[in-house]
């Protein structure tokens, strides 16, 4: 999306060294933990990113419930953690959807 964020599908904890070697420095998951049987949940990115040297924080949502407040929680995220950040959600749609709700509201 910018030079400070890239927007992705599921990633795995395998990958965060992969992602810091990438040069990213942060790690954004917006997808509920148990969404699906096959996912990693949030506790297990934050022992992979700890490992990893990458900042990390958890801010899940579906569709359904995007809010005002999850927009400005994300964009509070955004402007505080080392940049570049990783975002990513199951597909990368509502991660989109996330960052571009928050460029209309004029928090980005």
């Amino acid at each position: 999306m910018t030079d400070n964020l890239t927007i992705y599908k599921q990633i795995y904890p395998s990958q965060c060294n992969k992602i810091a070697d990438l040069g990213y420095r942060s790690v954004l998951n917006i997808r509920p933990d148990a969404e699906t049987e096959t996912q990693p949940n949030s506790c297990d990115f934050v022992h992979a990113t700890e490992d990893a040297n990458l900042t990390y924080h958890h801010l899940p949502f579906d569709d359904e419930r995007l809010s005002m407040k999850t927009i400005e929680q994300f964009a509070s995220f955004y402007h505080s953690m080392p940049k570049p950040i990783l975002m990513f959600c199951g597909t990368g749609a509502r991660a989109k959807l996330l960052y571009q709700s928050a460029l209309m509201q004029g928090l980005l």
